[in-house]
């Protein structure tokens, strides 16, 4: 059996949601063909059908996950029994559609068994041509129509945040020189995994909007640092506490403290497009945004008023000025007025794959977010 870790490149792909889409277009031209088989009544037309089906089920994104097979069975009262040139008259055909890969069976089941319905679905159309009598009932048309929507919605979802993500990574783009001082290849949010399911319908906000909206299950923040954030910067032209912060670097005392003192499974890590430097109400810090002698900046020229050594080197110990120095350097932050959109959230990362039972019911995928484990993420 695969386990959770092992699903992740397909459920990351959207593998089973492409799957769901492509089944649920071609159900048009079945759904057509056989209209046209009723209308016009010829039943003699199963082998047109058969081909049909065979030339969905046999896609390549198909092949790897489901079973497909149509036999030809000889009628209990007839007296054919050459199996050979079996047709209408002598035999029925039943068709064969089952899950096979062990990876897409388990997503079916994270997924509430869609796969499967729309499966006897079309051994449901299939039947049809062998037997008159079947018929849908408006209830399993209906119940049919709200996974078909549901789906729709998904994929539509999916394609628009990944249009999104196409924008921004393709007209605002640090240059490579900037880009290259970011040590992990983005920007990081620390947070408990409480406060994902609200992340992943409202994005990141600020202190004040997760606050005020009620939206914060469990506060992760060191409350006497906190304290110290809530004041007006000048630069800022508001309250820090107006702002959504980010880390270059999630590997700072923060965390650091966190994952001494608390159960590292209940921390989670999301990594943002570095490129949101580039977007309005965006400004950065050469220190922890709570200490007085931290300075911020919004043109993105002051980028090298930054210690990238220290950040890069990860260490804040042995640091020239003193550790206190070296741990505000490496809280160095970028702060975003009022909210992180979920188009520039690019990945989730969790400590241990048993974390997962979370985060994938709430389905990031659909929104181009890819999870992953990665314990050396953490302390």
């Amino acid at each position: 059996m695969n386990s959770k870790v092992e699903i992740l490149d397909c459920y990351n792909e959207n593998i089973y949601l492409n799957i769901l889409k492509f089944l649920f277009d071609e159900l048009n031209q079945v759904e057509a063909f056989l209209n046209s088989i009723v209308k016009n009544h010829e039943f003699n037309k199963i082998d047109e059908l058969e081909k049909l089906y065979e030339n969905i089920f046999s896609n390549d994104l198909l092949v790897n996950h489901i079973s497909y097979k149509v036999s030809k069975i000889v009628h209990s009262l007839s007296l054919w029994r050459n199996e050979e040139n079996l047709d209408r008259s002598n035999s029925y055909y039943h068709l064969t559609l089952t899950l096979k890969s062990e990876t897409i069976v388990e997503l079916d089941k994270i997924y509430s068994s869609v796969l499967l319905k729309i499966l006897r679905f079309y051994k449901h159309l299939f039947s049809k041509i062998d037997n008159l009598s079947v018929t849908f009932k408006a209830e399993q048309i209906e119940a049919f129509n709200s996974i078909l929507n549901k789906v729709k919605d998904d994929n539509k979802k999916f394609l628009e945040y990944f249009e999104r993500r196409e924008v921004i990574g393709n007209r605002l783009k640090l240059d490579e020189q900037k880009l290259s001082k970011i040590p992990f290849g983005g920007l990081f949010y620390i947070t408990h995994i409480d406060n994902i399911e609200s992340i992943l319908k409202y994005g990141i906000l600020s202190h004040n909007q997760a606050h005020q909206k009620g939206l914060v299950k469990v506060d992760i923040s060191n409350q006497t640092v906190n304290a110290r954030r809530n004041r007006f910067v000048s630069l800022l032209g508001g309250n820090i506490h107006d702002y959504s912060p980010l880390y270059f670097n999630h590997k700072n005392p923060m965390l650091y403290t966190l994952c001494k003192n608390k159960d590292k499974n209940t921390l989670v890590l999301l990594r943002i497009n570095p490129h949101i430097l580039l977007i309005d109400d965006v400004a950065f810090s050469d220190g922890n945004a709570a200490s007085s002698s931290t300075h911020f900046y919004k043109n993105i020229d002051d980028f090298n008023k930054i210690n990238w050594s220290l950040i890069k080197q990860g260490s804040w110990y042995n640091y020239e000025f003193g550790i206190e120095e070296g741990r505000r350097i490496m809280c160095s932050e970028v702060l975003v007025k009022n909210q992180i959109p979920l188009f520039v959230i690019n990945d989730i990362f969790v400590y241990d794959e048993k974390v997962l039972d979370r985060i994938i019911p709430l389905f990031p995928n659909h929104l181009g977010i890819k999870t992953f484990v990665n314990k050396s993420m953490y302390f």
